[in-house]
C-alpha cells in the first residue's frame, strides 16, 4: 500500500438545513465522493410566506454535486426530519436506514406522496449498519415520538455523533431507556464532532420526564368531569395519545378521535404495537358526538398549532362543524406552541373564549412537556461524549448560541466549538476542523411545485397584501410610438373620491416616460423606468407602495 492511499481522507460535513430555525433539517456527510445524508425534513411556513405550503432543505446540491449518495440515515419521524424526503426522491433514489418506527412513519410519507420503488432498512437499537464506506450506529434516545435514534457515523477522520432531537427522560412511558451509557462508552473511545440538539439550550435545568403529563391529564380530567373534553396535540406525539386514552378509559370516557393525520397515525402506531393490547376498542364516531352526554366524551384532535386546516380550526370558526361546542366543552392544548404561530394559536382560544368553551394551556397547567433537552442534560451530554469538536445544531440562532456557550463553559471540548449557519460547510483532517465551501443555504419553497417561487415572488406578494397593485398597460407601435391611450388599474390601493384623478395622473406619467425614451432604448429600459417613476409618484401622492405593473405590448 503506498503512502497516499493510507492518508485519511478528508470529510466535510455540509448542513443543508435546521440552523438559525426549527425545521428543514438535513445535513450530509462526505468522504471523497461517497456521502450519506441525514434527515430531510420541511419547515411550515411563517406569516410573511403567503401561498407557501412548506420550506424545504436546498437539497438542490445533493442532485447536483457530483456524489455517490449512499442512503438517508433517520432519526426520527418528525415532519421536520422527513417531510422533505418525498422531494427529495424523486430526484434521487436511494435507501432509507432507521428504526422500524421511524421507517413505518416514513414509508406512510413517501406512500401518501406517490412515492415508489425505495428501500427501507431497519436497524433497531444499538444496531449497526455498513451504509457505503460508513460504519453506521442507532442508539435510542428519548423524545416525544417513539424510535427516536441518536446516529453514529464511521469516517476515516473519526466518529461523528449526531445525537437526533432528544431529552434525557429517566421515566420515559414505553420504557425506552436512552442510551447514556453508550454515549459514555463512545466518548472514552473518542468522538470526533458531536452534533446536538439545540431547541431548549436557553432554559435551565432539564425537561419533565413525559410521563408525568399522564398524571397532570389525570387531575384535570377530574376537575372536568361534567364536561366534554377535547384534546388537541400533535399527531405524531402517540406516547401523548397513549396517556390521553388512559385517562379517558380511567375516567370512564368513550374516546373519539378528529383529524385524518392523527387517526392514521394511531392505527399505524397499533399496527406497530406500541399501544397496549385493544387500545383502540370501543371508539366513536364524530358523528354521533351531539349525541352523546358530553361528560361521557373526550375527543382527541388535531390543531395545537392554530392551523387552519386541523381539525380545532374547524371546530371553532367552521359552519358546519361536527358537532358544537359552548359552555360545556372544555380544550386541553397539550403542546407548546412553535415560534411564528402565537398569533395563530390565540386566535383560535381567543374564538374558543366567544363560544363559552374553557382553554386549558401549558402556561395554565402541565399538560406538555417538551421533546428537548434543557440545558442540565445537554451538559450531561456532552460531558459524558466529551468529543474534540462540538456544533450546536436544530434551533433558531439564540439557541444555537446558548449551546455554544454551554459547550464552552464545560470544559468538556476538546478542541473548538463553532457555531454553524445553513450552507455552511465544515472539514475534518488530521489538522482539525476547517471551514470548507460556503453555499447559500436558501430556502426551496413549494407552492404546489417545488421551486416555482423564490423571494423575489414572495416580496411581490407581501406588498400585492400591503399596499395593492397599479397596472400600466400600453400599446407600442414600431418606431417606440404609443399606440391610443395607456390605460391604468389598481387593485387594493386606493377607493375614495381621488381614485380617478390619481389614475389619470399616472397616465400621464406613463406617456411622458414613453416620450421621453430614446431610440436605443429597449422595452426592458422601458418598463423599468415605469416602476421607478410611476412607484416614486404614487408614494408621494398617496404615502403607500403598491406594486407596480408596466404591461407593454408591441404590435
Amino acid at each position: 500500500m503506498n503512502s497516499s492511499a493510507a492518508t485519511p481522507q478528508l470529510v466535510s460535513v455540509r448542513f443543508l438545513g435546521g440552523l438559525g430555525e426549527i425545521g428543514r433539517n438535513c445535513l450530509v456527510i462526505t468522504q471523497g465522493r461517497d456521502a450519506v445524508v441525514i434527515d430531510c425534513g420541511v419547515m411550515f411556513p411563517k406569516a410573511d410566506m403567503p401561498g407557501v405550503d412548506v420550506v424545504l432543505p436546498d437539497y438542490r446540491y445533493l442532485i447536483e454535486a457530483d456524489l455517490d449518495l449512499h442512503g438517508v440515515l433517520v432519526t426520527h419521524g418528525h415532519e421536520d426530519h422527513i417531510g422533505a424526503l418525498p422531494h427529495l426522491l424523486r430526484e434521487r433514489v436511494m435507501p432509507i436506514y432507521g428504526s422500524p418506527v421511524t421507517l413505518a412513519f416514513a414509508r406512510s410519507r413517501l406512500e401518501q406522496s406517490g412515492v415508489s420503488g425505495i428501500s427501507y432498512h431497519e436497524i433497531d437499537d444499538y444496531g449497526s449498519v455498513r451504509v457505503g464506506p460508513f460504519d453506521v450506529e442507532f442508539i435510542p434516545v428519548t423524545h416525544s415520538i417513539p424510535g427516536a435514534t441518536a446516529i453514529v457515523v464511521s469516517t476515516e477522520q473519526g466518529l461523528i455523533l449526531h445525537t437526533g432531537d432528544f431529552k434525557i427522560d429517566r421515566t420515559p412511558v414505553d420504557h425506552r431507556a436512552f442510551g447514556l451509557d453508550r454515549m459514555a462508552t463512545l466518548g472514552a473511545v473518542g468522538v470526533r464532532l458531536l452534533l446536538s440538539d439545540s431547541t431548549n439550550a436557553d432554559e435551565p435545568g432539564s425537561s419533565n420526564s413525559e410521563s408525568s403529563v399522564g398524571l397532570v391529564l389525570s387531575e384535570v380530567f377530574a376537575e372536568n368531569q361534567d364536561r366534554r373534553l377535547t384534546v388537541v396535540c400533535f399527531a405524531s406525539h402517540l406516547h401523548r395519545i397513549q396517556q390521553i386514552m388512559a385517562a379517558c378509559r380511567a375516567s370512564g370516557r368513550k374516546i373519539c378521535l378528529v383529524g385524518r393525520s392523527l387517526q392514521r397515525n394511531v392505527k399505524l402506531a397499533d399496527q406497530l404495537g406500541l399501544f397496549p393490547a385493544g387500545a383502540l376498542e370501543g371508539f366513536v364516531d364524530v358523528e354521533v358526538i351531539d349525541d352523546l352526554d358530553p361528560a361521557s366524551v373526550c375527543v382527541i384532535a388535531t390543531g395545537s398549532q392554530g392551523e387552519h386546516s386541523s381539525a380545532l380550526h374547524r371546530l371553532a370558526f367552521a359552519k358546519d362543524p361536527w358537532f358544537e361546542m359552548g359552555d360545556r366543552d372544555t380544550v386541553i392544548f397539550s403542546s407548546d406552541t412553535i415560534p411564528g404561530n402565537e398569533s395563530a394559536v390565540y386566535r383560535v382560544i381567543n374564538q374558543l373564549a366567544r363560544l363559552g368553551v374553557r382553554a386549558i394551556y401549558p402556561s395554565v397547567r402541565r399538560v406538555h412537556s417538551s421533546g428537548h433537552a434543557r440545558r442540565d442534560e445537554l451538559e450531561l451530554l456532552i460531558t459524558l461524549v466529551r468529543p474534540e469538536f462540538f456544533i450546536p445544531v436544530h434551533g433558531e440562532y439564540r439557541h444555537l448560541a446558548a449551546h455554544h456557550q454551554l459547550a464552552l463553559t464545560t470544559g468538556a471540548v476538546a478542541g473548538e466549538a463553532r457555531i454553524c449557519d445553513d450552507g455552511d460547510e465544515v472539514l475534518l483532517s488530521e489538522q482539525g476542523l476547517a471551514w470548507g465551501e460556503s453555499r447559500s443555504g436558501d430556502y426551496l419553497y413549494v407552492d404546489g411545485k417545488v421551486g416555482d417561487i423564490n423571494a423575489s415572488v414572495l416580496r411581490d406578494r407581501r406588498s400585492l397584501s400591503a399596499d395593492g397593485i397599479v397596472v400600466a398597460a400600453l400599446t407600442m407601435a414600431e418606431g417606440r410610438q404609443l399606440v391610443g391611450d395607456p390605460e391604468i388599474f389598481s387593485f387594493g390601493w386606493v377607493h375614495d373620491e381621488r381614485e380617478e384623478g390619481l389614475l389619470l395622473a399616472i397616465r400621464d406619467v406613463v406617456s411622458a416616460t414613453v416620450v421621453g425614451l430614446r431610440p436605443d432604448q429597449g422595452v426592458s429600459h422601458l418598463k423599468d423606468q415605469l416602476k421607478r417613476r410611476v412607484g416614486k409618484y404614487v408614494r408621494e401622492q398617496t404615502k403607500r407602495r403598491p406594486l407596480v405593473v408596466p404591461l407593454v405590448i408591441e404590435v
